[in-house]
């Protein structure tokens, strides 16, 4: 028994000097990207890491299993069963930052950042990036999606480091976009900026740089065929069918005919999005901060082109124009699979990846010390400037949390004067079907009172006054936060309510007649 008890001590010694070791063997860099990281996420999320906040879908996720399959997620739900499938805010956020902390740490070494304000601000940008306020608006799925953020990164890392690590890239990334498809994206991105710094390297060699593209390359086609697969198994043997939402039915085959439609859009939104909308950019000094950092990047990117003369070798030419028209490709890829797609904020994610990339650029710059003045002050004044997008991305999740706040606020109030009129009214009984019809208060008599339209437009699902805007969504807030349970009769029950004159007549919460018992069904008329 004591022999066992050493040997016990023995491995368990040998595990902490490994680990330690693993942690010596952080840079100075990548400790500062994994605090930036935590520091700047933990400032930026705080609010909605410490309270229960709500979006129209999550009433349906306060406790479910995200087995999101008809939607092509197949992944999901065992990406976000270790920290359970109820809706923790805090545990499920401390998990999201600590797995973007990684991502962070593994984006910065992939990109070769070594200045430690570079890839505190890496970190920082991966944290506050609108994407991720987006995604931390759905606190219920937050953890799954960060861990699937991080195999992408990760993915990318192991095809570029490893030699053989693009069969573990494969399987990664494969996963990756199992849970969320967009992050294919941010691994084409991220391919695509080592790509490109490599051809700025002077000692960049064809052969190299070709079999590097191809692992790249193959490793994505590997994943997505795995992605693919897997999906139509799974779909096959739970009996499920795509729904069609957001071209989820497209991701198992693209018409060829309809690829040059797709690529038009996709450039299209790349534009509009990047240089018209400025990357969420609300106000003149986001706006400033953001095109110095864009002006910058171009120039810097410009003059390493000059620099290390790319335009005397013509496949180094070719190269980089390819990889320059496929960032816009990348960036909007699921427009090339559904033109007609609407880009939920969550979508945008691959955005983060260019601001790194030009992190990456002002880093390099910055530690050449026999680069021209005017251009390290131009790099210095690009860090400074993606410090300053920290910030207002900080204030930006900030008052889209606002508005959660207050929409919890506007919901709760109006869910208990319904549930308080509709026991008072005469003849009903608990158990009576009762449908809310018209989602939303009537705008005339109760206009809206949102202020914080400016940022939260920006932010589909964390807009408008209410946290409900169906039958069914106010019945799920009822049973769970006023301890009210009603009962909802089926959409086509309501809509042949609807359709009745008597309905037509009635007029609007809280007005007297509002509440009235139609064809067996109790009807409350809020708008509409």
């Amino acid at each position: 028994m004591v022999k066992y008890k050493g040997r016990k001590r023995t491995e368990m010694g040998e595990l902490y000097q490994f680990m330690k070791k693993g942690i010596q063997r952080f840079r100075p860099q990548h400790k500062a990207a994994f605090f930036g990281t935590l520091i700047c996420g933990i400032i930026c999320h705080m609010t909605v890491m410490t309270h229960n906040y709500l979006t129209y879908d999550s009433l349906w996720n306060l406790y479910s299993d995200q087995n999101m399959i008809s939607s092509g997620r197949q992944f999901l739900q065992y990406f976000c069963a270790p920290t359970s499938y109820y809706n923790l805010p805090w545990l499920n956020a401390l998990v999201a930052i600590f797995f973007l902390s990684l991502t962070a740490v593994t984006v910065v070494s992939l990109l070769g950042i070594e200045s430690k304000p570079a890839a505190f601000f890496a970190g920082g940008i991966l944290a506050t990036f609108p994407a991720v306020t987006g995604t931390f608006s759905y606190a219920y799925t937050i953890d799954g999606y960060m861990i699937a953020l991080f195999f992408a990164a990760l993915s990318v890392y192991l095809t570029k480091k490893i030699r053989w690590g693009f069969l573990a890239g494969i399987l990664l990334l494969g996963l990756s976009i199992g849970v969320y498809q967009s992050y294919f994206s941010v691994a084409i991105l991220l391919a695509v900026s080592v790509l490109l710094l490599d051809l700025l390297n002077e000692k960049a060699e064809k052969k190299e740089f070709i079999i590097s593209s191809l692992r790249f390359a193959g490793m994505g086609i590997g994943a997505y065929v795995f992605y693919v697969l897997t999906l139509k198994a799974m779909l096959r043997f739970s009996g499920s069918t795509l729904s069609g939402y957001q071209g989820s039915d497209r991701v198992t085959g693209v018409s060829l005919s309809a690829i040059p439609s797709g690529i038009a859009a996709s450039l299209k939104d790349f534009v509009k999005f990047t240089f018209s909308n400025g990357v969420f950019t609300v106000n003149i000094w986001e706006r400033i901060a953001y095109y110095l950092l864009l002006a910058a990047a171009i120039l810097l990117f410009a003059r390493l082109v000059i620099k290390k003369k790319i335009y005397v070798s013509a496949w180094k030419t070719v190269c980089t124009v390819l990889l320059l028209a496929v960032i816009p490709i990348g960036a909007s890829l699921v427009a090339v699979i559904s033109p007609d797609i609407f880009f939920h904020i969550l979508m945008r994610m691959p955005w983060s990846v260019l601001f790194v990339f030009a992190l990456a650029l002002f880093d390099k710059t910055v530690r050449n010390t026999e680069e021209n003045k005017p251009f390290r002050v131009a790099s210095i004044a690009g860090i400074v400037a993606a410090g300053c997008m920290i910030g207002h991305f900080i204030l930006l999740a900030n008052v889209v949390y606002l508005n959660l706040e207050q929409r919890y606020e506007k919901t709760y109030s109006l869910c208990l004067r319904i549930a308080d009129r509709l026991e008072q009214t005469e003849g009903y009984e608990a158990g009576d079907p009762v449908a809310i019809v018209g989602g939303y208060p009537n705008w005339g008599k109760y206009p809206p009172s949102e202020i914080t339209q400016e940022v939260t437009i920006l932010f589909f699902g964390a807009m408008g006054d209410f946290s409900t805007n169906s039958a069914e969504k106010y019945a799920e807030f009822m049973k769970h936060y006023l301890n009210v349970t009603i009962s909802v009769p089926t959409p086509e029950e309501q809509t042949e309510v609807a359709e009745t004159l008597e309905f037509l007549y009635m007029p609007y919460f809280p007005e007297a007649n509002s509440i009235k018992q139609i064809n067996g069904i109790w009807i409350v008329k809020t708008g509409g």
